[in-house]
């Protein structure tokens, strides 16, 4: 009876150890976590402005000559968290989750320039023109970038990396005017569009819905908790989904963004 006493009192002590340490543990756990998201980890949100649009790479033969271009106005919105990686706040990851304004209105002449327009009854017809384009984006993109920020003095922050987009508004249309368009090949059957005549075009629903490229940026560090940053982004993914055919050439999102954000 008496050792059976002692087991069971061994038992209830050992127990009582055991649930002290893992208690112990999971507090200890819970302050690094706490300590995580206040230590060396800095918070900001920003508002920009943005000029660029969709772009291809080189100027096409088609393109004959830009005529006007407006980068429209495109705004944003975001938040970022900055993890530095010691005490001396030199080297940090950069986390955010932005909301992009992407567009623009450009004019252009342009000579067998593959296209697809649609007639009042929204019948679609490929083919090539020659004459002045009009064209017209009004994007909208959730943005999560993922950079590397350098400290370099008390005043500079460098930073790149990498982003990922998801397109949450879209708008890609315009028309052609002034020229002559054949049906299906360059000596295809004409249609002259002369004096008010338009041939309307519609590519909205052909946008890809995930955009991703890289980010590269300086930030300067004011009074007050506020700095004003300059960056640069371009997509590595067209704008368009990959089975598009009704432009013959990609085109690329490529876009510089200046704004002011306030750090907490």
């Amino acid at each position: 009876m008496e050792n059976s006493i002692k087991k069971i009192f061994t038992l209830i002590i050992l127990s009582n150890s055991f649930l002290t340490i893992n208690a112990q543990k999971i507090e200890n756990g819970e302050q690094n976590k706490a300590s995580f998201f206040k230590k060396n980890i800095d918070y900001q949100v920003k508002a920009q402005f943005s000029i660029g649009g969709a772009s291809p790479i080189g100027m096409p033969a088609e393109i004959r000559k830009i005529e006007s271009y407006n980068p429209t106005l495109q705004l944003g919105i975001g938040a970022n968290a900055t993890k530095w990686l010691n005490d001396k706040h030199k080297f940090g990851i950069r986390v955010g989750l932005h909301v992009e304004g992407r567009g623009m209105k450009t004019q252009a002449k342009v000579k067998n320039y593959y296209t697809q327009i649609e007639d009042d009854t929204s019948a679609q017809t490929k083919g090539f023109f020659t004459g002045h384009v009009i064209t017209e984006m009004d994007n909208a993109y959730v943005s999560m970038p993922v950079l590397l920020v350098w400290n370099t003095s008390t005043k500079w922050n460098l930073y790149g990396g990498f982003y990922f987009s998801v397109l949450i508004d879209k708008s890609f249309s315009g028309y052609i005017y002034d020229g002559v368009f054949r049906e299906g090949s360059p000596i295809g059957e004409p249609t002259t569009f002369e004096n008010t005549a338009k041939g309307l075009y519609d590519f909205s629903d052909y946008l890809s819905p995930f955009q991703f490229g890289s980010q590269l940026g300086v930030e300067y560090k004011l009074k007050n908790h506020f700095s004003l940053f300059f960056d640069v982004t371009m997509a590595h993914k067209q704008v368009f989904k990959k089975d598009f055919e009704a432009i013959s050439f990609k085109m690329y999102n490529i876009y510089g963004n200046t704004g002011f954000a306030y750090n907490f």
